[in-house]
């Protein structure tokens, strides 16, 4: 939904990271802590991989710092009884390669290794990743080469309209946004945001105009 978000590393705790992008939008971002050890120290430049998860009482953008950790917390939501908080923390303290291996191999007892994970739970990662994690997941040279055509396509210039301008500070070009944003007329802000972000990325990619 939210491809990536490029921009200065304001800060970094333990779970996550506040990242000030090019349009001044400062974005708290949920990380495992195999992104959070590799972030930058704060004042440099730092691009993170995200998805948006959107609740009717919050909406949480996670960060990762490869398009493979993003893909494998994908999958891990799609588990039943697997919410962002614990998927963050699987994938955090288990890791890309230990995760393949412990479901390659069945070993659902590495997983009660992390909290909140309990024997039924783990034995169901086992079996809902099982043939998921073996599939080819997205690389990050795609991604990059995704990203500079999106920049490629900006044209025109962008209408006085801060969800406009929201867009264009979530890495979004204006031709992007505008496609977004057709048919949105007469609702709300935050409805005219769903709706492009909805029509932007109505199948796990970014769609552009």
């Amino acid at each position: 939904m939210i491809a990536f978000v490029r921009g200065t590393l304001v800060a970094r705790e333990v779970g996550s990271a506040l990242v000030e992008t090019a349009g001044g939008l400062g974005l708290f971002i949920l990380v495992p802590d195999t992104t959070q050890r590799q972030l930058p120290e704060p004042g440099n430049a730092v691009r993170l991989y995200t998805h948006l998860v959107i609740r009717e009482d919050s909406w949480q953008l996670a960060g990762f710092m490869s398009v493979a950790e993003r893909d494998i917390f994908l999958a891990l939501l799609n588990v039943t009884g697997v919410g962002p908080k614990l998927a963050l923390a699987i994938l955090g303290q288990v890791g890309i390669d230990g995760l393949v291996t412990a479901v390659s191999e069945g070993r659902w007892q590495r997983l009660r290794e992390v909290s909140g994970v309990g024997p039924k739970l783990a034995q169901r990662l086992i079996v809902e990743l099982r043939g998921v994690l073996a599939e080819p997941l997205a690389s990050d040279d795609a991604m990059m080469a995704e990203a500079g055509g999106t920049a490629a396509g900006a044209a025109g210039g962008p209408p006085a309209d801060d969800v406009w301008e929201g867009l264009r500070a979530l890495g979004y070009t204006d031709a992007e946004a505008r496609f977004g944003l057709e048919g949105s007329e007469g609702q709300t802000s935050a409805e005219r945001l769903r709706w492009a972000l909805s029509r932007l990325d109505p199948g796990g990619g970014i769609r552009h105009g």
